[in-house]
């Protein structure tokens, strides 16, 4: 029977295909700014610098499309989890510590358009977000443990795996909250986050096919 290769034995042998998808990743990316997606005419101060509180009546979105948009901001926002996972799980160096830094900083636009679309909008109570925020980072997230042994489902062809198949599901729940939203611009904003998961989504099957083979 074939020994089971170490985590390290199959990061450094699968280390070229990450070099040539992080370079395809690199060469397809379309940069965006978020401060281009949000209406700031429409912000105006809340009371503690002079202004109006938040109010329901604010609000233009629906309750499903409130729902959904603080379920993806809150997702998005638990991106110091995240990338602890896949740091410990990939490596710093080389191509895979490239990728880990720059998928980080990709994700890390997507919780500030978000947020600042529906503080300036005024689309949800911006004090019960915060407070879910809060909440939801605090208690983080952690590979599942397998009840059979009580550990982590720990190393990198779990977690490859993992992201390939959530990668997948952020990108059709950026591209549904879009369609309830019933805003054109909330809509150009989960169109482009959408693209953005659709590239991760590649890079990840890329390296899960590889690690199959």
């Amino acid at each position: 029977m074939a020994r089971e290769l170490t985590q390290r034995e199959i990061l450094v042998e699968l280390e070229p295909v990450a070099g040539q998808a992080l370079d395809r990743h690199l060469s397809v990316f379309k940069d965006w700014h978020p401060h281009d997606y949000v209406p700031w005419d429409d912000g105006r101060n809340f009371a503690q610098l002079g202004g109006i509180d938040w109010d329901p009546d604010q609000s233009g979105l629906s309750e499903v499309a409130k729902a959904a948009l603080i379920t993806n901001l809150l997702t998005e926002d638990n991106l110091p989890s995240y990338h602890r996972e896949i740091a410990e799980n990939f490596s710093r160096d080389g191509a895979w510590g490239t990728w880990v830094g720059r998928w980080t900083a990709e994700e890390n636009r997507h919780s500030v358009v978000l947020r600042d679309y529906l503080v300036v909008t005024r689309g949800v109570d911006p004090v019960a977000l915060e407070n879910d925020r809060m909440t939801h980072m605090t208690n983080g997230f952690a590979a599942p443990v397998d009840p059979g042994t009580a550990a982590a489902h720990a190393g990198f062809l779990y977690s490859v795996a993992y992201v390939s198949f959530q990668e997948l599901a952020t990108r059709i729940s950026h591209r549904n909250t879009a369609e309830v939203c019933a805003d054109p611009v909330a809509d150009r904003i989960m169109q482009r986050l959408a693209l953005d998961e659709n590239l991760h989504m590649i890079f990840y099957r890329t390296l899960c096919g590889a690690a199959l083979d």
